[in-house]
């Protein structure tokens, strides 16, 4: 009794390191009881994007992501040979395989951060996501359009604790013959 009281304490007083902005599942409360910080809040530095104007999308994004919390720290870039991840196909993965993007200019427009929470753990793995939407000023150079954000760095809180998608589902085709 004495070691499940300790338990309880011990995961109250990890998740009440900074509040959160997202409900915690009991069954991953004990998790994070295990020497596991929560992810709470952000920081993104350095925000850039080059639009193409040719075909008025999205060519390149990057930026620096760091959570205080959890001493993550990790480059976030997304190019012309960027491969996306995850089954949205519009996600792409940071230098450290904990953190995740999305930035789209439409629809929910802005920049879209998911840290895993408590990496490495067995059974449903969880992350947090949060969202900003940086202010930017453009200059127009010769061959392109630079964008930095206005403000840097940038604070944002994650505000959202789903657990990770499955991979996208590979397709499977038919072989058909003919004749």
């Amino acid at each position: 009794m004495y070691a499940l009281s300790i338990l309880v304490s011990l995961a109250a007083a990890v998740l009440a390191s900074k509040p959160l902005y997202y409900t915690v599942p009991s069954n991953f409360k004990a998790a994070a009881a295990r020497n596991c910080t929560l992810p709470a809040e952000f920081l993104v530095t350095n925000f850039t994007t080059y639009p193409d104007e040719t075909n008025k999308t999205l060519s390149a994004v990057y930026f620096y992501f760091s959570d205080p919390d959890t001493k993550i720290g990790t480059v976030c870039q997304r190019n012309a040979s960027s491969i996306p991840s995850g089954p949205s196909k519009n996600i792409y993965g940071c230098g450290n395989a904990n953190v995740a993007f999305i930035y789209q200019t439409t629809g929910v427009a802005g920049l879209t951060v998911t840290e895993r929470a408590c990496p490495g753990g067995s059974g449903l793995q969880f992350e947090a996501s949060g969202l900003i939407t940086p202010d930017l000023d453009c200059t127009d150079i010769s061959t392109r359009t630079t964008c930095h954000s206005k403000k840097t760095p940038i604070q944002g809180d994650f505000d959202s604790f789903q657990p990770i998608p499955p991979a996208a589902p590979l397709q499977k085709h038919r072989l058909t013959r003919s004749g």
